[in-house]
């Protein structure tokens, strides 16, 4: 048995009357024309929202994972910088490795998205017996006597300290947003330091001076 589709037009005077097929054929066609049309203007909304989305919520959630990492890498290497000073044979020696090719600066600055802006090398040197008493010591040769190693304020604890000033941005700056918000369009400021115990508290057997003072 063949199933077939006729088309029939009846002409009736100045009118064209259609057939039941042709009218389904035709309802069908005027259905597709509607979903395309609505298929084609949802295009540019789901475009806007993939815009928001990535804006208020992937680069956020990748700035919030990158600036924790870069800020411990720029921790961990100032504690390992104060540690290494600490072990220098004098304080003006600590202040020119903390200089030297390549310096503390350079290092920060190659860890990425670090920016130091500031360093500060000190010696703060406290007293360990009441009542509490301190000095801060910020060039080398600059101790007093009486705070010496074997002075009259010992016994003492000498700590070098070292503190750095930096801006750590994340991983994507968004500067053409108009605004200024800290962490999204701009770096966001740190100070970040380490300490460590100064260990060389002998004489130079030479200048019978000590080396912490030199």
């Amino acid at each position: 048995m063949f199933l077939a589709v006729i088309y029939e037009t009846i002409s009736v005077g100045s009118f064209t009357c259609y057939s039941e097929a042709d009218s389904i054929k035709a309802r069908r066609r005027m259905i597709r024309r509607n979903f395309r049309s609505n298929k084609g203007a949802q295009i540019p909304e789901f475009a806007a929202a993939l815009i928001l989305l990535v804006f208020l919520f992937f680069i956020p959630l990748l700035d919030l994972g990158i600036m924790p990492v870069r800020y411990f890498l720029a921790q961990e290497l100032i504690a390992t910088y104060a540690r290494k000073l600490s072990l220098c044979e004098s304080l003006s020696q600590s202040f020119a490795v903390m200089d030297a090719d390549p310096s503390l600066e350079t290092r920060l600055i190659r860890l990425g998205g670090v920016q130091p802006k500031n360093i500060v090398l000190r010696l703060v040197i406290s007293k360990t017996n009441p009542p509490p008493e301190q000095i801060i010591i910020t060039e080398p040769r600059k101790i007093p006597k009486v705070w010496f190693p074997e002075g009259p304020k010992n016994p003492c604890e000498y700590i070098l300290e070292l503190s750095v000033d930096c801006q750590i941005s994340p991983a994507i700056l968004l500067r053409y947003l108009g605004i200024n918000v800290i962490g999204l369009t701009e770096a966001v400021p740190f100070r970040i330091s380490a300490t460590s115990p100064w260990e060389n508290l002998g004489r130079n057997p030479i200048t019978k001076g000590y080396f912490i003072n030199e």
